[in-house]
């Protein structure tokens, strides 16, 4: 710890120490020797250091810990570590839940999808400069505005939500969590083909932090199953008369196969959420599990616990929907996985399926490089 807070206050009192280096030289001569740099001025630094290291009462641990932080920054960047990140403007990037950002002083941090909140050491400041307010410590960040760690500050930002996309800029380093990473399933599902960006300027695309709606549930759906075009093509009659034009033949072509169905009064509910039940349903009923007959293998209302009693999801999993808003980030989840599941009495995966129909290519690489566990 002590060498931790040494490096820390060399690097403050470097630059309030110029004017005693500069002492070693004179008007005639202003260069600096060696040996005055390591007879002199180096046992005077580091004697300070211990003297203010020493004078750190156990009172003060809040100070301690934000001097080791800057210490260890400074540390990394000095040793050529890649952990500590630079951004010279605005870097926008995605991160997951329980990860956490560090910012040093003069560092900042624009939240734009998710939530995060932030912690600002004993001492230190932090300013939203949107607002031209001082933020307290473990206060939320509001989206669009914009954060600056003050002077001899160094602050964290923690991700509140299952996914966050947030700006950087300035030095910075992330400390991830081991919480369920979306943001990797979407960049696979994206480089498989079965995602495609929406038009949103930021965080590729993907809008994890928002809820599908039934329309985007089921284009999700039939991407994964490798019957888009099928859809895209279909000119049959759609039953519904609340489906826009552009999303017609989508919604039509999964009611002709008894994928979808409507409340019954002539609306499919095209801008309504889409619910984790709803979109497990889909899965099973594309996996060919039965809804009919005077034993079938799940109904609507049962379909998560038929899902988990079928193997199609685990426990873990169960439990992610029935807790919380369904979201996108976990509709790519359980369309990821789902690639894993067989259909009833078969020995073959859906993601061996589409590979074999050409819908997929590359899967084994993109796969393998998936680092997310599932839950368990």
């Amino acid at each position: 710890m002590k060498k931790i807070l040494a490096i820390g206050l060399a690097g403050v009192l470097l630059l309030g120490g110029m004017g005693a280096v500069a002492a070693g030289g004179s008007a005639g001569d202003p260069l600096i020797t060696l040996r005055y740099l390591t007879g002199t001025y180096r046992p005077a630094l580091m004697q300070a250091i211990d003297e203010k290291v020493a004078a750190m009462g156990t009172g003060e641990e809040s100070g301690r810990s934000t001097l080791a932080q800057l210490a260890q920054q400074i540390l990394a960047r000095a040793e050529g570590e890649s952990a500590p990140g630079y951004a010279h403007t605005y870097q926008e990037q995605r991160f997951k839940e329980g990860d956490v950002i560090t910012l040093e002083a003069g560092s900042s941090m624009v939240l734009l999808a998710g939530g995060a909140r932030m912690t600002v050491p004993a001492g230190g400041a932090v300013i939203d400069l949107t607002a031209g307010a001082e933020v307290a410590s473990g206060a939320a960040l509001e989206e669009s505005h914009r954060y600056l760690s003050g002077e001899n500050t160094v602050c964290t930002v923690t991700v509140t939500t299952a996914t966050a996309v947030l700006a950087p800029q300035g030095y910075y380093a992330v400390a991830e969590s081991d919480a369920v990473d979306y943001n990797e399933l979407a960049a696979a599902l994206q480089a498989m083909g079965v995602v495609r960006g929406s038009n949103i300027s930021y965080g590729s695309g993907y809008e994890l932090e928002t809820q599908p709606n039934r329309v985007e549930g089921l284009i999700m759906f039939l991407r994964l199953t490798g019957q888009e075009e099928a859809a895209l093509s279909y000119t049959g009659p759609c039953p519904f008369n609340d489906v826009p034009s552009w999303c017609e033949s989508y919604v039509a072509y999964a009611a002709d196969r008894g994928y979808v169905e409507g409340y019954g009064d002539g609306r499919y509910g095209t801008k309504d959420p889409m619910t984790g039940k709803q979109f497990i349903a889909l899965l099973l009923r594309i996996l060919e599990y039965s809804e009919e007959g005077s034993t079938p293998d799940f109904t609507y209302n049962t379909a998560i616990s038929s899902a988990k009693a079928l193997g199609v999801i685990t426990s873990g999993e169960e439990q992610l929907l029935s807790s919380g808003t369904f979201l996108r980030a976990q509709m790519l989840y359980f369309s990821y996985y789902a690639l894993e599941a067989k259909a009833k009495g078969s020995s073959v995966t859906l993601l061996q399926e589409l590979e074999s129909a050409g819908v997929i290519t590359d899967a084994a690489e993109i796969v393998a490089a998936v680092e997310n566990q599932r839950l368990p």
